[in-house]
């Protein structure tokens, strides 16, 4: 073969790879512009009722009519409370169950129980107890949940981008598979704490602006994920360890990992008294692991008595036993004498993006769309700055 043959050999190889990775990132369902895509959180239900606080002009609206029934222009400081007739902050509202606090500009905020929120806020009366929703956008959203949660912790830049795609992945899945009318997501659920309670990480808001509205999809449609610390080799699909009745991609094998799995060894003993008794057993005479058949990764355990046995889901039984003792859902169990001893790899639930291996990759100069299409490989990245009805249709069926 001569050296001519072998550039256009080269030159053909580079071109078919390069359409190849074009379908992985190229799918555009929109121009690039400005879009907002609001997402609903329920804060708190059944208060008494709750201390709000606006610096700053603001209108009241009811929603029902999203009719403007009061305003101000030097904020409102009162006790949000229920009355037999309606809401009463401030002033009454008889006959309105329902209210929205929305701040006329960017200057202006608001405050519950002296926590910052962005957006606005909506109240219900529901049984004489108030339910508070916070409406924002998605990527405020996404900036104070990732940096709660990554406050004290550095990666490379082009990980925390690929971070951020895949948690407004996340936020698109539970906003279209949702029936709820009124709030789209738990704040327990994704310990959201107001506008960054820690404070803002620089790199997670850059990452997040730099991502606006890019989100991956899986048969067309934005589906179930997370990211785990350190997979240990292997990541399991969302459905096998959550359980959960949801299309997606498939776990992947992860070289990086997998090289250093020994090294992420942990091991933690517990004794049977101590177990017993977390549990509400009298004794424990047997543990039997439920594992994703692919990768052996643990989501559920039976834990056994002599009359009795509970069956408990690892996320579960992880805040039980403490995530600094049970590190991750890859281990073995074994009862000796009397105590049971788990022996264990990696940090996390080994699902979707292994953080550990994404950073490497970036250090290595893998670009963000080189990291998503290792840890999705079947999956698409597209910019889409709004929730096509398509997307909640096909997630109720």
């Amino acid at each position: 073969m001569t050296k001519h043959t072998l550039n256009v050999f080269s030159f053909l190889c580079i071109f078919v790879a390069n359409l190849l990775f074009a379908t992985h990132e190229d799918t555009v369902f929109e121009e690039d512009k400005d879009t907002t895509v609001l997402i609903k959180v329920l804060l708190e239900e059944n208060l008494e009722g709750a201390l709000i606080d606006v610096q700053g002009s603001y209108k009241v609206y009811n929603p029902e009519k999203n009719k403007v029934i009061s305003s101000g222009s030097k904020g409102k400081r009162y006790y949000l409370q229920t009355t037999e007739t309606g809401l009463k902050w401030g002033e009454g509202y008889p006959g309105i169950y329902q209210i929205r606090i929305e701040p006329n500009d960017s200057e202006s905020s608001i405050l519950i129980n002296g926590i910052q929120y962005k957006g606005s806020i909506e109240a219900y009366n529901i049984n004489s107890k108030i339910q508070l929703v916070n409406i924002l956008d998605v990527e405020d959203l996404l900036i104070s949940v990732l940096s709660e949660h990554f406050f004290s912790k550095k990666y490379h830049s082009i990980t925390y981008d690929a971070l951020s795609i895949i948690a407004r992945t996340n936020f698109y899945h539970a906003v279209a598979k949702n029936s709820n009318p009124y709030w789209d997501l738990l704040a327990s659920e994704i310990n959201y704490c107001g506008y960054a309670s820690k404070g803002i990480h620089s790199d997670i808001e850059r990452a997040i602006i730099a991502t606006k509205n890019l989100i991956l999809t899986f048969n067309d449609q934005p589906f179930a994920t997370t990211w785990t610390e350190n997979c240990a080799g292997h990541t399991a699909s969302f459905q096998s360890i959550f359980r959960k009745k949801f299309s997606g991609p498939e776990g992947v094998a992860v070289a990086y990992a997998q090289k250093e799995r020994m090294q992420n060894r942990w091991k933690c003993t517990l004794s049977k008294g101590e177990l017993a008794k977390i549990l509400s057993l009298d004794t424990i005479t047997s543990i039997d692991l439920f594992c994703d058949q692919s990768t052996k990764k643990v989501y559920a355990l039976r834990i056994a008595s002599k009359n009795k046995f509970v069956e408990i889901p690892f996320d579960e039984f992880q805040k039980l036993i403490g995530k600094n003792r049970v590190l991750s859902n890859d281990f073995t169990a074994h009862v000796v004498k009397e105590h049971i001893s788990f022996d264990g790899y990696g940090k996390g639930f080994g699902v979707g993006l292994c953080l550990f291996s994404a950073d490497y990759m970036a250090k290595s100069g893998n670009s963000t769309p080189q990291i998503l299409s290792h840890f999705y490989p079947t999956t698409h990245l597209v910019k889409l700055g709004y929730i096509p009805d398509s997307f909640k249709e096909t997630q109720k069926e």
